[in-house]
């Protein structure tokens, strides 16, 4: 445990500082940096000082932040923390980056200024330093000699008590909604029955229902944790960079701060006469798409309680004795609480292809130059007995489609929705779909994780077709990048990988898919054009393996032949990662949530349809 010491302040200062409050903790939060990448504070815990000081442009106060400079140059690599803050007053990235060049400290942008209230800063010289294995602050004021004795006696084990000096720098301006005038009846009830209440609901996936003034306010400490550190609503993006998406599931900034500011305020529900989320109706059917034309019963599987599932290949005959056009598909998962992913492959009457016929093909398709050199680098690999670098083929041929590999290949063929948290839906624009030719079946890879409990899984696949006779005119494609060889080093905290999938012909970019495991820690997605220029299409800063969501465009993005998407993300194989089965090993590729995949997913329709 750490001794108490109380910091004597300075004659020259006493009489600015303000009244100790021992014991004044700022709660879990996280915030996006100027540069995109999301910083979680508990994840810090293993540093002895977070020091955090505002920034805004034309309002910084310089020797503030000369101060902070030096002392990062001191201590940045004696494990504290370094942050500056935006309180709310911009949302260009861009523009604080070029407000503060050559500064190496992020800037984490608090646009709904909920932290930068929690910390309790008014001024901007005023920096606050705390202890990030109790959140509990120890220093609040300027960046001077009482600043860095609080990052002193945190660094000796000390668990110094609270010391504010006050600051006479610019105010810092708060605005918005002030959360004791709040409306839980016109203004939280609402915010929870669009974002929260059809999964927190009787029956629903959540672990708890918010179904009522009463359980709201119940659940209010918790529904203030999770928005402040972004875990909820589930699978957010950086929506202020990018395109658009159109199911995205951010809040607001404003919603976050009525809801936060609220639940500070007391979370009252008083003045209410009126509980409007007592008044929603939940359909009781399990298809969201209305009653599907074709509903194929997966047989039951018996999950044990404990122990690992290897993945199950479960061949389904669909019994089709026609052909028929796909509007679309869902999965209905009978034990979502074991059923993890779920991919699923067509497979036409004639049976699937051979994946490595496929991928000669696939070669033989290439430039003849091309295609020579990877026979030659195969042949010599198999020569001397090695396994051919099947991962160096496909960085160096992104325009070889691994999606051929995974089933694909005839231009009609229909695709029938996967299952994954949060993504069990597929479905056609209108006049768009694929063919089921009569004898085709499905081929479906099923990946179950136990719970503690013995549970049985009943799943359905339901599908959608057009009217017989009404053939869609267009058809959607889409690519797949994989990479093939990972070596994740023991306690990384930031593995970093990149991937480029090839976009051959012009198409409208639908959705992009990430896909890791549990060491995944983010990615981003870059459209490289033939031109040289470059375009950021999503950032997916908390990449999160229990939500495997696929995001689609507000907009279909029109992007001409020969593009590259590229993938750029990271790996946490360290301690740090809560999820992370086990930080002292070497992680590599597998198909088990403890191995590592780096995939992306691409949905896109080809401009010209003839081929």
């Amino acid at each position: 445990m750490r001794t108490v010491v109380r910091l004597v302040l300075l004659t020259l200062t006493a009489a600015a500082s303000s009244a100790l409050h021992a014991g004044e903790r700022v709660g879990d939060f996280a915030l996006i940096d100027h540069t995109g990448y999301q910083h979680h504070m508990s994840w810090y815990d293993d540093h002895d000082a977070v020091v955090i000081l505002p920034q805004a442009v034309g309002g910084t106060d310089q020797a503030s932040l000369s101060a902070l400079q030096a002392l990062y140059n001191q201590y940045a690599d004696q494990d504290v923390a370094f942050f500056l803050i935006n309180p709310g007053q911009q949302t260009d990235r861009q523009a604080v980056a070029q407000a503060i060049p050559n500064v190496p400290i992020p800037v984490l942008m608090d646009d709904a200024q909920l932290v930068s209230e929690a910390l309790g800063l008014t001024h901007m010289d005023q920096a606050v330093v705390y202890d990030p294995a109790t959140f509990e602050v120890v220093y609040r004021g300027p960046v001077q000699a009482q600043l860095e004795q609080a990052v002193r006696s945190l660094k000796a084990g000390e668990s110094p008590e609270l010391m504010q000096v006050a600051s006479q720098g610019q105010m810092i301006q708060y605005g918005g909604v002030d959360g004791a005038a709040v409306s839980y009846q016109d203004e939280i009830a609402p915010i929870i029955a669009e974002n929260c209440a059809e999964c927190h609901r009787a029956g629903g996936i959540a672990p708890f229902a918010m179904d009522s003034n009463l359980a709201v306010q119940g659940w209010s400490p918790m529904i203030r944790e999770v928005v402040m550190t972004k875990r909820m609503p589930p699978g957010q993006i950086d929506n202020k960079v990018g395109h658009q998406i159109k199911n995205e599931m951010n809040l607001s900034d404003e919603e976050m701060q009525t809801l936060v500011r609220w639940i500070d305020a007391g979370a009252s529900v008083e003045g209410s006469d009126q509980d409007p989320l007592t008044e929603l109706v939940w359909s009781d059917t399990k298809w969201t798409m209305g009653t599907p034309d074709l509903i194929i019963k997966v047989p039951p599987q018996t999950i044990p309680a404990t122990g690992v599932v290897d993945y199950m290949d479960i061949p389904i005959d669909l019994g089709l004795t026609q052909d028929r056009w796909v509007k679309g598909s869902e999965v209905a998962p009978g034990s979502p609480e074991v059923l993890h992913h779920i991919i699923t492959t067509v497979v036409p009457p004639e049976g699937r292809a051979d994946p490595q016929t496929a991928f000669i093909q696939a070669i033989n398709s290439l430039p003849e130059e091309r295609a020579a050199a990877i026979r030659a680098q195969m042949f010599a690999a198999m020569a001397a007995g090695e396994q051919p670098d099947i991962d160096r083929i496909f960085r160096e041929n992104p325009d070889i489609d691994v999606g051929v590999l995974l089933g694909g290949g005839d231009a009609d063929q229909a695709s029938v929705a996967g299952y994954a948290p949060g993504n069990a839906v597929s479905w056609n624009p209108d006049g768009v779909g694929g063919l089921l030719r009569a004898g085709s079946g499905l081929s479906l890879q099923m990946h179950y994780t136990t719970t503690g409990k013995e549970m049985t899984d009943a799943t359905e696949i339901g599908i959608y077709f057009y009217p017989e006779g009404e053939v869609p005119a267009e058809r959607m494609s889409g690519g797949v990048g994989n990479a093939f060889t990972i070596s994740i080093p023991p306690q990384a905290k930031d593995h970093e990988m990149q991937l480029v999938t090839f976009v051959p012909e012009e198409a409208e970019i639908r959705s992009l898919m990430p896909h890791m495991h549990f060491r995944g820690k983010r990615m981003k997605f870059i459209a490289q054009y033939p031109d040289g220029s470059e375009e950021l299409l999503l950032s997916v800063p908390a990449y999160s393996f229990n939500w495997q969501l696929s995001h689609e465009l507000a907009e279909p993005l029109r992007v001409p032949a020969g593009t590259k998407i590229l993938a750029v993300g990271a790996f946490d194989n360290s301690a740090q990662n809560r999820f992370n089965p086990d930080p002292a090993t070497e992680v590599n590729w597998g198909e088990q949530s403890w191995e590592e995949m780096f995939m992306g997913f691409y949905e896109w329709k080809l401009v010209s349809q003839t081929d």
